[in-house]
């Protein structure tokens, strides 16, 4: 097969799997919904087997569909992976040269603006409990570790905005790659682990009690604290190398 020809088939597998994909969200997107089998699917979509399966296996990268095999088999819708896109950014982000002060900087404005989306709604029991719940978590250590559940996080995701929660999350996991190679949120390695808790019990009382002026000026110490001990983390670590 000739360079040609198979970009060709890369580009009619593309408009296959966009077709299947564009034909999922019309139905709904209904997890496990069988889309069709292999062969229904190539003379649905005029593709042959090749093609059939290169569009498949993009769909499965994507995380929007997978085949499943036996009998009964074929294509099943499938629920995308928040992570496998945050993954992908992060990695274009890194190819991208993108430097600790500037993913420091956007984490920051992510989170103040979140707040603010958080004061213009002044819905105080809708954040109160999840907060409340993230530190409860955290106090018993347990989940420090996982950052899709951490203060933070939960802060993003209590706005309702979905791709601010997402690139809120992009840029936690980032920052933590970052400082130790893991996808954990690094403020409790880079802060005191008391002092850090104790930041984010303040924030909530702030908030329980409605003083959402007085919350975001805790936040955005405690993000400033965050940054500045990353930096300085950074530097250390030159100076040794």
């Amino acid at each position: 097969m000739t360079f040609a020809a198979r970009g060709g088939s890369q580009k009619r597998a593309e408009h296959v799997a966009r077709a299947i994909e564009d034909r999922i969200v019309e139905l709904g997107w209904p997890v496990g919904h069988l889309i069709g089998s292999e062969q229904s699917l190539m003379a649905e979509h005029g593709a042959s087997r090749g093609v059939l399966r290169e569009a498949v296996r993009l769909l499965e990268h994507h995380g929007t569909a997978r085949m499943r095999r036996g009998p009964g088999g074929g294509l099943v819708v499938d629920a995308p992976s928040a992570h496998a896109v945050r993954r992908s950014a992060s990695l274009l982000l890194q190819y991208q040269r993108l430097d600790s002060a500037s993913l420091l900087a956007a984490r920051t404005s992510l989170e103040l603006t979140c707040f603010d989306m958080l004061v213009d709604r002044a819905d105080t029991q809708s954040v109160d409990g999840p907060l409340l719940a993230a530190i409860q978590v955290e106090s018993s250590m347990a989940g420090v570790e996982d950052s899709s559940h951490s203060f933070h996080s939960t802060l993003a995701r209590c706005t309702g905005n979905a791709p601010l929660a997402l690139f809120t999350q992009t840029l936690i996991e980032m920052h933590g790659e970052a400082v130790d190679g893991t996808a954990h949120d690094p403020e409790f390695q880079l802060l005191d682990a008391g002092a850090c808790h104790a930041d984010h019990v303040t924030i909530h009382d702030a908030v329980s009690a409605g003083n959402w002026t007085l919350a975001r000026h805790h936040l955005a110490t405690h993000l400033t604290r965050l940054t500045a001990e990353t930096l300085a983390s950074e530097d250390s670590g030159e100076k040794m190398a």
